[in-house]
């Protein structure tokens, strides 16, 4: 019989698409905006042209977490800790003077020459993102959240590091996205920030675009000062194997049941299924022709596109509870639930199928061709699952 959907919220959650019942349509939850309406300074910050905020040395977080709103798995790397020198950088957007509008529609090496007859140069992708983020790692250089308050006039928002405008007008950067091995693609020039109007998730720190991606005519710049900083972002790869088993423990699996509210109710009595009799027994059990599929009941690690990497388990709760769960895999010791999906009165054995020629999808089942009896993965650009049973 179809399966029945768990009474409680599990199924549909943020950041993810999930489905109802069979033959229902796909739905996506809408997020919750990553802006804050805050007021701005009663005063504006006292400026005199020419002035920098000196950035000491130290570490901080670079690069996005999986599962971050607007994040692009493809370009932005996963969060890592990198330490930096100390810098200087320009308070504001070259002329750096509050007097004047920042200059946009100078091409990169044009840039370069104005920062070089100052005394400087153009800033790193990761000096400009550090400067950004400031001494906490802050997701916007407004802090955790993005404050609107800073659109009307980005001068009166200084972040943590005194530094203006970040996050508010796009930039160059000296660093370019180079290409992954065996990728003819050229390098092409990194451009942080984001343009007048841009939603509040286009302003985060790790924000990465290229120079195809934008007009000119948006792009400004401001120089840093002191001995470059060499470190480079690693660029985003695709594995050669889009699944991988992972073999977890009961305890293991219990624990990232623990790590969400919305899972808790599951991390009871968590029962694996036998490997590879479960699976044998799933393929038994109905009239599917096996497709180049390969079927286990072990957990795979999943990297379905380029910087997209999830961890997908199945297993029992209690005695007639089981379910399909999606973790996004923020490092080797840290996931963020991604999608779920949750069957009532199914003790299971419930099988994973996939297939290397297939990267963006794969199915669960407890019975492997059986009519209302198996479900879909399916990976969603950028950085979304949807799980659903047809």
């Amino acid at each position: 019989m179809p399966w029945k959907r768990a009474p409680f919220g599990l199924a549909l959650i943020a950041l993810v698409a999930a489905c109802g019942e069979r033959g229902g349509t796909d739905t996506e939850e809408p997020s919750a905006p990553a802006t804050v309406q805050a007021a701005r300074p009663a005063t504006a910050p006292q400026l005199a042209a020419g002035e920098t905020s000196h950035i000491p040395v130290g570490s901080f977080r670079a690069g996005s977490r999986p599962g971050d709103e607007g994040r692009r798995p493809e370009i932005e790397p996963r969060e890592t800790t990198l330490q930096l020198g100390p810098f200087r950088i320009d308070r504001l957007p070259y002329p750096n003077d509050p007097a004047e509008p920042p200059r946009l529609g100078v091409k990169r090496e044009t840039a370069v020459r104005l920062c070089a007859e100052r005394g400087g140069r153009l800033c790193t992708e990761l000096e400009w993102e550090r400067a950004c983020k400031g001494p906490e790692s802050s997701t916007y250089p407004t802090g955790p959240e993005w404050n609107t308050a800073c659109e009307d006039n980005p001068r009166t928002c200084p972040n943590a590091f005194e530094v203006l405008s970040m996050g508010s007008l796009l930039e160059w950067t000296s660093s370019d996205v180079v290409p992954p091995r065996g990728e003819t693609k050229p390098a092409g020039p990194v451009v942080r920030g984001a343009p007048a109007g841009a939603p509040g998730v286009e302003r985060r720190c790790a924000r990465r675009v290229t120079l195809e991606e934008v007009s000119l005519e948006d792009v400004g710049f401001r120089c840093c000062y002191g001995a470059p900083n060499g470190l480079k972002l690693k660029v985003p790869t695709l594995g050669q194997a889009a699944f991988e088993k992972v073999a977890l423990t009961a305890e293991q699996v219990t624990k990232l049941l623990e790590l969400d509210p919305r899972t808790q109710p599951l991390a009871q009595e968590v029962v694996l299924f036998r490997e590879p009799e479960a699976a044998n027994t799933v393929v038994a059990r109905g009239p599917g022709d096996r497709k180049g599929f390969l079927f286990t009941v072990q957990a795979l690690r999943w990297n379905p596109a380029r910087g997209a990497h999830f961890l997908v388990v199945t297993a029992r709760s209690g005695k007639s509870t089981s379910f399909v769960l999606a973790y996004h895999v923020v490092n080797d010791e840290e996931h963020r639930l991604a999608a779920s999906f949750v069957m009532r009165d199914e003790p299971g054995p419930i099988a994973l199928a996939y297939s290397d020629s297939i990267r963006p999808r794969l199915h669960f089942s407890n019975c492997w061709g059986c009519p209302g009896e198996t479900g879909k993965l399916l990976f969603r650009a950028p950085e979304t699952i949807a799980i659903f049973q047809p």
